[in-house]
């Protein structure tokens, strides 16, 4: 008989192999570049994930998640319209934030991820809300349509 920790143990395995495969899977997903309307993989791109400090409370933030352009060097920012997201009081958090969620899920998945600390990033930069505009295709939670009043 197979004792339950070695039970837990080929559970974990299959665990991990099955989040490998959904990694695979989601690094062939493609982004738009909101500049030159060109697609591209995941895994051929190179995000930047930027960060921010404030005095106030010597305290680091994390910024947006962007990527180069392969095509132009355009650095795309990508931005969320999180006028959805409900904040549950959970110490700062959002429960359903797809931004959060995509860069959890994806920012590992690029071919290679540079950190920006306070730095102005040099060059031409634009808006991208191309992942935001397909949440379902990254399985983020889905838009949350609010009544207008």
């Amino acid at each position: 008989m197979v004792s339950l920790e070695n039970q837990l143990t080929e559970i974990h395995k299959k665990k991990d192999k099955i989040f490998k495969e959904i990694d695979e899977k989601n690094k062939e997903k493609i982004i738009e570049c909101s500049c030159c309307g060109n697609s591209y993989k995941i895994k051929n791109l190179t995000a930047i994930q930027t960060y921010w400090y404030t005095d106030f409370g010597n305290c680091e933030h994390e910024g947006e998640l962007q990527f180069v352009c392969p095509g132009t060097g355009i650095v795309n920012g990508l931005l969320f319209d999180n006028d959805d997201i409900f904040y549950w009081g959970d110490g700062g958090t959002f429960k359903n934030d797809p931004e959060r969620q995509f860069k959890e899920d994806y920012r590992k998945l690029f071919k290679e991820v540079k950190y920006s600390y306070d730095e102005k990033l040099s060059g031409e930069r634009v808006n991208n809300f191309y992942v935001d505009g397909n949440r379902k295709e990254f399985g983020l939670v889905e838009k949350i349509k609010v009544a207008k009043k």
